[in-house]
């Protein structure tokens, strides 16, 4: 039995595998200027927060910064999915979204439009249309959450590009 469990650990980090929140920042990441888009954004503090807890060092100065971290928009959405015999929604699809890129200190584009999404469904009760706006809130919390942990995985696989090279499309979507 222990041999078993030994030889399963071996292979889950043989193959890559990393518990949730070991994030691996590359070290030309490791100090970044962030900036909100304009409007600001609702994710750009837990972003920030996620960062530094990764050992991210956030500047607000460009000229010390290995690069910058560019959230352009960010989006939510609600869409009826089912009704009932009345017409009534019953249940509604959540998506969020937002789009960034990532900027070299040269202003080279390192990562261009890439974006990280999250969709939930939320049960929409008559009977319980207070609840239903705190579950909706507490459930678009979760999906910037799922955001922050998307972006920080593509910013583990960002590499550096020359001003002279073109930019590296979006990664798109993630999970």
């Amino acid at each position: 039995m222990r041999h078993l469990l030994i030889l399963t650990l071996l292979t889950l980090t043989a193959c890559g595998f990393h518990l949730r929140g070991s994030i691996e920042i590359p070290p030309y990441l490791k100090t970044l200027q962030l900036q909100d888009a304009s409007p600001a954004t609702r994710i750009a503090s837990e972003l920030q927060r996620a960062l530094q807890d990764d050992g991210v060092t956030i500047t607000d100065d460009a000229a010390q910064a290995n690069a910058v971290l560019r959230l352009q928009s960010e989006s939510f959405t609600r869409r009826v999915q089912a009704v009932d015999a009345s017409g009534k929604a019953q249940e509604y699809g959540l998506r969020y979204n937002v789009v960034f890129s990532v900027l070299g200190p040269d202003g080279a584009v390192w990562l261009s439009n890439a974006s990280a999404s999250a969709m939930r469904d939320l049960r929409f009760d008559e009977g319980a249309v207070l609840g239903a706006g705190g579950e909706q809130e507490q459930l678009q919390a979760e999906m910037r959450a799922e955001a922050v942990r998307g972006i920080l995985r593509q910013l583990a696989r960002v590499t550096p590009v020359a001003a002279d090279e073109p930019a590296a499309p979006g990664l798109g979507a993630t999970p």
